[in-house]
């Protein structure tokens, strides 16, 4: 299914020309335009375009205050920037406000096509994910009934080890944690119909003590220990996304797990601490980190 796509840009040859990329690439249907913030707002909420491509500097309102008016309301549109600005500040000001990808001025063609590409696929993700939690009440049906057994779920691992390598953490201690933790949630999800939110941290750091007591595998089982190399190996991960959106804001494994697994916030505070700018790094949130690899890692599943 092609997915809609509006255009906000004050110059009507830009317009123009990411219309014609898109209709001569099949990248969608263009549904809509306008040449200013004001209307743009009005008509993107009476059209619900699936991604909006705004320009940074507009009439009226500017592309980021649209983008932030726009999310607050629906947050479902994916919004892609327009812009001559070369300013990491001011695209960490639209990151926060809610965009996925910039182009830049001059439009180029390979560059259009590339990031409406990556939209796409992100908006596909976001779609499967939200039809998750359906998935896994149809599952629990065709699963055992016996909430007292964690077993494993079969073929989750693999995409939690792929996510982990590709956060360049899957050698560190704490990555083995990290899988059996994510399984056992998968698996009372499915079989007790249980979320991530009714747990606390602890709650967690609990069930896979006690899970690697039942296995008898031999790994230092205390809580503590399991806490601290959990979190050193999500501390790593925070600092390798940094560093790589240091070097590219545009990394497609910079934007795609710099704000789903941490707060930007938190990683723009990192950046700022390896680049010498901050005495104070980035925090991290394991829950909003565990629950970020368990959606990507069962979209792969389901």
């Amino acid at each position: 299914m092609d997915l809609n796509i509006y255009i906000i840009d004050d110059d009507i040859s830009i317009r123009q020309i990411i219309k014609n990329i898109i209709q001569t690439q099949k990248l969608g249907n263009v549904i809509g335009e306008s040449d200013n913030g004001e209307e743009g707002l009005k008509n993107i909420f009476l059209f619900k375009p699936d991604i909006v491509i705004v320009d940074l500097l507009l009439p009226n309102i500017d592309g980021i205050e649209l983008v932030e008016k726009a999310k607050s309301i629906n947050n479902q549109m994916l919004f892609i920037m327009i812009s001559q600005v070369s300013s990491k500040d001011m695209m960490a000001k639209a990151y926060e406000g809610g965009i996925e990808y910039f182009i830049s001025k001059p439009v180029n063609v390979k560059e259009v096509v590339s990031v409406i590409k990556k939209v796409i696929e992100k908006y596909k993700l976001t779609e499967t994910l939200r039809h998750i939690e359906s998935a896994f009440k149809l599952l629990k049906d065709i699963n055992s009934k016996d909430n007292n057994c964690i077993r494993e779920v079969k073929g989750i691992k693999e995409p939690i080890k792929l996510i982990l390598s590709q956060l360049g953490i899957l050698g560190e201690a704490g990555s083995k944690d990290l899988i059996e933790i994510i399984n056992i949630l998968t698996s009372n999800r499915i079989e007790n119909n249980e979320t991530l939110t009714r747990y606390k941290t602890s709650d967690i750091y609990k069930l896979l003590c006690d899970y690697y007591n039942s296995m008898e595998e031999g790994l230092e089982t205390n809580e503590k220990a399991i806490e601290q190399r959990v979190r050193r190996a999500i501390a790593k991960a925070i600092r390798n996304i940094a560093s790589i959106g240091i070097e590219d804001y545009g990394d497609i494994t910079f934007t795609t797990y710099s704000n789903t697994l941490f707060d930007f916030q938190e990683v723009r505070m990192e950046m700022d601490y390896i680049k010498g700018k901050s005495k104070y790094r980035g925090k991290i949130n394991v829950k909003k980190f565990l629950e970020g690899i368990i959606l990507f890692a069962n979209q792969g599943y389901l």
